[in-house]
């Protein structure tokens, strides 16, 4: 039986650069195939020739054995292959079957648009009946949960009769709950004969859903097959060209005095009375599920948001953050976790992100020394092995693990004594995570308060010394990393498990 796509000696250049070399990619009805790379590994460039934004140079596409050329999104859609974006595409004032069928209404007369919004939702409710899905076609999207918009996106895509679907980072902002909710919704699609192109960084899920994996380095396919023979290990050999013993730094902290003490933080309808203290020269885990108040905090002790009561203690004294820039006056810095809106200015080049908030170390009397500035910039490139191809070149062109390390790199240069961080690893290839990490662990030994909120549960346990569990806006336990394991945190962070008095 043919393989429901199937993509034999793709290649693909720009200008002289090629992207990809002869890659072969075959997709069965009813599989969810895992598609991995690091960040330049070409994933991106053959997901967009499958979905028509690209146009291949060389190779061929088959359908179900059929030759087929893609030559536009339009196409792409045609031959039934849909693309599920991390941005979702939805119209918030609509409802799900409205966004379902938007643009392509089920007219029962001529101009009928009110008439056809039953038909849609009748539609949309046969939909949900087929594969097994609960929720209100009647429903206003902006009154959803993102689980569930990013379902409504899968509906739509499947109203057009999509046999191939990309879902391409679909859990990046979701709960564990939602997660669970999309994977039931993969196996619905899946025993209906869909086959679904899944790309993330998470290899724990890969693990869970997928039942094939093709992996790429540098343009060219290096390894493919049943998930059941590629552990974790040897996924990441593949993926970096190398064995990586130590993906965590494998090093003891000794943590010194307390620098940073919080005093009953209160914030309303996101943080309860939370208290807790960081000590330099330790790496400190705030985890919790999406929603449950990390972020929040990370922004309250930056000076991004006020609190509605509580006290902050800096090295000894109460101090009034009521800024960033008083916050870096005490030596704090925050790594956003929304590096592309916050963290950099994506049209200007490495050199000029990562002197933006010491910039008066590279003027005088009204100038930049631009010198300078470039100087002290290939300085840092090197010392976080940033990847690039000229310090000028915007960043947005900067893979996500690159940017990453060029907004630490702006922060250090203003020789900060408590580096906040807020979901550090979000959307960011493997090689790239355990650059991070390691570099991480490097500032903890210079005695560098680390405080790391994130909620993925590996990278807190494989990285922190201790780690402050929340649940709904409040530090319900604290947990040194000798006692620390999955099922624990998830109980704390899912309110399985409560324990009162915690902090400080």
């Amino acid at each position: 039986m043919p393989a429901l796509l199937s993509l034999q000696k793709i290649e693909k250049s720009f200008g002289s650069n090629q992207i990809l070399h002869q890659v072969d990619f075959h997709l069965q009805k009813g599989q969810v195939h895992a598609l991995l790379g690091a960040n330049g590994a070409g994933k991106s460039t053959l997901m967009k020739i499958i979905a028509g934004e690209y146009t291949k140079d060389a190779g061929t596409i088959q359908i179900e054995g059929e030759e087929v050329q893609i030559l536009s999104p339009g196409h792409a859609k045609r031959q039934g292959i849909s693309v599920i974006h991390q941005e979702l595409s939805l119209v918030p004032e609509f409802t799900v079957a409205e966004n379902v069928y938007l643009g392509k209404e089920p007219a029962q007369g001529p101009g009928s648009f009110l008439l056809s919004r039953s038909e849609a939702a009748r539609k949309t409710r046969a939909l949900l009946d087929k594969y097994q899905i609960e929720l209100d076609p009647h429903r206003k999207v902006k009154d959803l949960s993102i689980g569930q918009q990013q379902v409504v996106e899968i509906l739509k895509a499947i109203s057009e009769d999509s046999r191939v679907l990309v879902m391409d980072e679909p859990t990046a902002t979701l709960t564990a709950a939602e997660t669970n909710q999309l994977f039931e919704v993969i196996h619905s699609l899946k025993s209906k004969g869909i086959g679904i192109i899944y790309i993330s960084h998470r290899l724990d899920e890969i693990q869970q859903i997928c039942d094939w994996v093709t992996i790429l380095k540098d343009g060219r396919k290096t390894a493919e097959g049943p998930i059941a023979e590629f552990g974790n290990e040897r996924i990441i050999e593949c993926m970096v060209g190398r064995q990586m013993d130590h993906y965590y730094p494998n090093t003891k902290h000794n943590p010194g005095e307390v620098v940073l003490e919080l005093q009953h933080i209160r914030k309303n309808g996101v943080l309860r009375n939370v208290s807790a203290t960081f000590r330099k020269g330790e790496i400190v885990g705030i985890f919790g599920l999406l929603g449950a108040g990390q972020s929040e905090l990370m922004r309250i002790i930056f000076g991004a948001d006020r609190a509605d009561g509580g006290q902050l203690i800096c090295k000894g004294q109460a101090v009034q953050i009521d800024s960033p820039r008083t916050a870096m006056s005490h030596g704090i810095a925050l790594v956003t976790e929304n590096r592309k809106e916050e963290g950099l200015v994506l049209e200007l080049g490495s050199d000029q992100n990562m002197t933006l908030t010491s910039m008066e170390q590279f003027s005088g009397y009204g100038l930049r020394n631009l010198g300078k500035i470039k100087e002290i910039a290939k300085e840092y490139v090197g010392k976080l092995n940033i990847k690039l191809h000229a310090l000028h070149h915007p960043v947005k062109h900067l893979s996500g693990g690159n940017q990453q390390k060029v907004i630490l790199g702006k922060w250090l240069l203003t020789s900060p004594d408590i580096i906040l961080l807020s979901e550090p690893t979000r959307g960011i290839d493997i090689g790239a995570r355990s650059e991070i990490y390691h570099l991480l662990d490097r500032l903890a030994h210079e005695e560098k308060a680390i405080v790391i909120a994130s909620s993925d549960v590996d990278e807190i346990l494989g990285l922190c010394d201790r780690v402050l569990i929340m649940f709904r806006g409040e530090i319900i336990a604290e947990v040194d990393q000798a006692d620390a394991s999955i099922e624990l945190l998830m109980e704390y962070a899912s309110g399985a498990r409560q324990t009162t008095g915690v902090g400080g």
